[in-house]
């Protein structure tokens, strides 16, 4: 993974997370905004199913190394699935956002229709890891 539009400002590194984590650590005037995916499946379940599997593999390796993220899925109000999922995550640009998406394995497989919003927190905040 790369995040281009950091490439002026950092050296290069080796993933996102430590790009990120660089960033912050190095004081760099550099704000990281919360994004927002949310999806739905477009394929039928038996189709999307291993592309699941690894969604959550990679969602755990980006954890693992340090980048922001969660991801779960929604649930009816009798907490039956099928609504649809959302990750949370953070990243410097809405581009970067756009990039960092395009390398999850159901958006990059085709199994989703999803959009990626900003996330502005009014009241309160949220920390992941």
């Amino acid at each position: 993974l790369t995040l281009a539009h950091c490439t002026a400002l950092t050296p290069p590194l080796r993933s996102p997370a430590s790009r990120l984590r660089a960033l912050e650590v190095a004081g760099e005037a550099v704000e990281l905004y919360w994004f927002v995916k949310t999806e739905s499946f477009c394929k039928p379940f038996p189709a999307v199913k291993p592309h699941l599997e690894a969604h959550r593999a990679w969602v755990a390796a980006q954890r693992s190394a340090g980048y922001p993220v969660t991801s779960g899925y929604r649930v009816d109000e009798e907490g039956r699935p099928g609504g649809g999922g959302l990750m949370l995550f953070r990243a410097v640009s809405h581009e970067a956002a756009l990039e960092f998406v395009s390398h999850d394995p159901l958006v990059a497989n085709g199994c989703v229709d999803y959009q990626v919003n900003q996330w502005i927190a009014e009241v309160g905040n949220i920390a992941l890891l």
